[in-house]
């Protein structure tokens, strides 16, 4: 049995191409969109934080009930 080399290349080609793509675009989501996402996400946090700081000192005011 003899394999052309050429018509597994261009058998594959698509494959090959499909796989580039993708890497390319995972890649280009993953440079700006995790940091971008991460400071979202600690933003949200602070934001939490200063909300429930806020709702602890109103409740240490009023005392036990």
């Amino acid at each position: 049995m003899h394999i052309d080399l050429m018509s597994v290349l261009i058998n594959w080609f698509p494959m090959l191409l499909l796989v580039g793509v993708w890497l390319y675009f995972m890649r280009r989501a993953g440079v700006g969109g995790a940091t971008k996402f991460q400071a979202t996400y600690l933003e949200q946090i602070a934001l939490q934080t200063a909300a429930l700081e806020k709702i602890a000192a109103t409740l240490e005011k009023r005392g036990p009930n």
